[in-house]
């Protein structure tokens, strides 16, 4: 069977890791890469990436993301915007508001705020009109 493009999202190669135990604090943290980010740390502050965000269990985001696409094991603290997918594993715990393409829930992921999964023809995602 054909993989979806949801499922070839999710499987890009990681380029950059935030350890676990490290924090980075910073008002915009920016990643031009089509590649993919692991966080298996703390940022604080908010995240830019063009590619696959990814969250692990010890991840947490005291910010506002903007992705391609995120999947999410760990906390995040603020909004969520991703132009391709969004995967809220079963450990994720999200607080904030979430707009995206096409979104995946796991049983067991928290989310608490408004979800919009609608996406214009142009495939451009509008910014969230608030921060958290």
């Amino acid at each position: 069977m054909p993989r979806s493009r949801v499922q070839d999202e999710f499987t890009k190669p990681t380029s950059t890791v935030i350890g676990h135990g490290f924090t980075i604090h910073a008002a915009r943290f920016t990643c031009t890469e089509s590649e993919s980010m692991r966080i298996d740390g703390t940022v604080i502050g908010d995240i830019d990436i063009d590619g696959l965000l990814n969250i692990s269990e010890t991840g947490r985001i005291d910010g506002n993301i903007s992705a391609g696409s995120a999947r999410v094991a760990g906390r995040i603290f603020g909004n969520v915007q991703c132009r391709n997918a969004l995967h809220l594993a079963a450990t994720a715990d999200v607080t904030g508001d979430v707009l995206t393409a096409t979104l995946i829930v796991d049983e067991g992921a928290i989310f608490t705020g408004r979800c919009q999964t609608h996406v214009p023809i142009d495939g451009t995602v509008p910014a969230l009109p608030y921060k958290a």
